[in-house]
């Protein structure tokens, strides 16, 4: 599964995580169009994507204001060993650190908050490892 490594002011501090590429969806698109234009722009690749496979709902603060949150989660193939970071804005720019592939054992073994929260399931039952 390809991660990427968050780094987030929250409640004073910086709030770390790792999560799929994806973000919010704008008027007019439907859950797929966003996603594949998500990908587009944070990894400039194209990606056939097939689902939705998973829905993890989920509530935070996000800029001092109290986010209630749906993610809506595709699976596609991505055939590059090492695809590399394509942030658009500038707040992209600054939370997005890290790109990386995870195996599902190492998300069980994982240190820091990974999203959804129940990643490793989804990923047993898609990939059935």
């Amino acid at each position: 599964m390809l991660l990427i490594r968050f780094a987030v002011a929250r409640d004073g501090g910086t709030f770390v995580f790792w999560a799929t590429p994806g973000g919010g969806v704008k008027a007019g698109e439907t859950d797929l169009d966003a996603a594949r234009r998500e990908i587009k722009e944070e990894l400039a690749v194209s990606v056939t994507l097939t689902g939705p496979v998973h829905t993890s709902v989920d509530r935070f603060s996000h800029k001092n204001v109290l986010v209630n949150n749906t993610d809506v989660y595709f699976v596609g193939r991505l055939d590059q060993a090492d695809p590399q970071l394509h942030a658009v804005t500038d707040d992209e720019r600054a939370a997005m650190q890290v790109l990386r592939w995870w195996s599902c054992d190492e998300v069980d073994q994982a240190t820091e908050t990974i999203f959804p929260p129940d990643l490793s399931a989804v990923m047993r039952r898609l990939f059935r490892t």
